[in-house]
């Protein structure tokens, strides 16, 4: 079994401006900073992993929340499975160029959708939980990703679990993995082969 707390990257610069980030990388600002200091509370937790996407922006709080945990020099994992969806040619841009539909593969132009960021992130979760005994994970990670854990910690039916307020910057989710099993709201509409 498989516990997992997953925590937000804190607040970047793109953030802050109302821009698309997706696999752009960049900083955090000074409020991310207090975002990620304020997380040393949570990843002062014993942990047998602590893991983040690759990004400078989830490297840096998780190592600024590590320092202020006093866990100085702490072993920091990247793995790029756990990065943002990417939103393609509308990545830097507003956000408002963009609105999700109902449709798991609907995707920015040149982007990623929905359904590939799932099943990306469910192949990450089956890894971490295949790897046999009982372990308690830290994961620094981003918005999508906590979305799609959610609705896969949830179970849930369809698409709408993923689409409603996402995980705040600075914020953290925890969640308990059993068995790999494809979630019901992907396995709902997957292509036929």
């Amino acid at each position: 079994m498989l516990e997992l707390v997953a925590i937000r990257h804190g607040e970047t610069t793109l953030n802050a401006a109302g821009r698309l980030t997706g696999q752009l990388d960049p900083l955090l600002t000074a409020r991310g900073r207090e975002q990620a200091a304020a997380l040393a509370p949570i990843v002062a937790g014993d942990f047998d992993l602590r893991l983040h996407s690759g990004t400078r922006r989830a490297a840096d709080t998780l190592r600024i929340a590590c320092d202020a945990a006093g866990l100085h020099g702490v072993e920091l994992i990247a793995d790029p499975r756990w990065r943002e969806r990417s939103f393609g040619a509308l990545e830097g841009e507003p956000s408002s160029l963009w609105t999700q539909p109902a449709d798991l593969d609907a995707a920015p132009p040149g982007g990623e959708s929905y359904r590939a960021l799932g099943l990306r992130v469910l192949a990450a979760l089956d890894a971490l939980a295949a790897a046999g005994t009982p372990r308690r994970v830290l994961l620094c990670a981003h918005s999508g990703v906590l979305r799609m854990l959610a609705a896969i910690a949830a179970d849930a039916h369809d698409a709408a679990a993923i689409l409603g307020p996402s995980t705040g910057n600075g914020q953290a989710l925890e969640l308990t993995y059993a068995a790999p099993a494809i979630p019901r709201f992907l396995a709902s509409s997957v292509p036929a082969s």
